[in-house]
């Protein structure tokens, strides 16, 4: 269980696992961005209010038992290349245009765009590596940017019902909807290591959110 005594408390802890999923699906190629990401992971590896959740520690211990070169190969293999059975682009345009066509799939993007708009946000592509507005690492990204907005209403003392059905209705809309699928695709697959751990976590926090947001109202 998560011991945390206020939904301060459980907002900050939330806005920590999404922020590290969404660094964790980014393609950390240089070398300062890589070792970012392990600092990160190392610095939560032990609390328990985290570990009894998200067992942040087995990723740690996985992406430092295998070379840089063995996590970039990997996520190349399954992400990058768009081969396979079922193709593992952690994209959810690209995933729905691939099982049920371009109408559903341009409608969920368009759909992600309304949601970034209504916070004025717009993608930064001033990194080599572009990613799309409904990558995986951007979709998480998004949430924790929802957190962080709920974090400081809750400083404020602000109502934040608007907030938490914000984060209820993106939620279920483009994580729940897709994410432990493609997850399940990612564990399955024979190519998978290092990701199979990271996804077999993932799906392990969408559980916990799927109580939380959708199993009687944080509000």
């Amino acid at each position: 269980m998560i011991f945390l005594s206020s939904l301060l408390e459980v907002a900050s802890f939330r806005f920590l696992v999404y922020d590290l999923f969404s660094q964790l699906f980014i393609y950390n190629y240089y070398d300062e961005d890589y070792n970012q990401l392990l600092e990160k992971l190392e610095k939560v590896k032990d609390l328990e209010e985290v570990n009894s959740i998200v067992n942040f520690k087995s990723i740690w211990e996985k992406l430092t038992s295998v070379r840089k070169t063995d996590y970039l190969i990997e996520y190349t293999t399954l992400f990058l290349t768009g081969t396979g059975i079922k193709p593992l682009t952690p994209v959810e345009s690209k995933r729905y245009y691939v099982l049920v066509g371009d109408t559903v799939a341009q409608f969920r993007k368009n759909d992600i765009l309304r949601f970034y708009r209504s916070r004025g946000l717009t993608m930064n592509y001033l990194t080599q590596f572009r990613f799309e507005e409904d990558h995986i690492s951007t979709i998480f990204a998004f949430m924790a940017y929802l957190i962080k907005e709920e974090i400081k209403l809750r400083e404020e003392r602000k109502d934040t019902y608007r907030n938490i059905m914000d984060q209820r209705n993106f939620f279920i809309t483009h994580i729940k909807s897709w994410v432990p699928d493609w997850a399940n695709d990612v564990i399955a697959d024979k190519r998978s290591d290092i990701f199979k751990v990271v996804c077999k976590e993932l799906i392990k926090w969408i559980e916990f959110e799927d109580n939380y947001l959708l199993g009687g109202g944080k509000n």
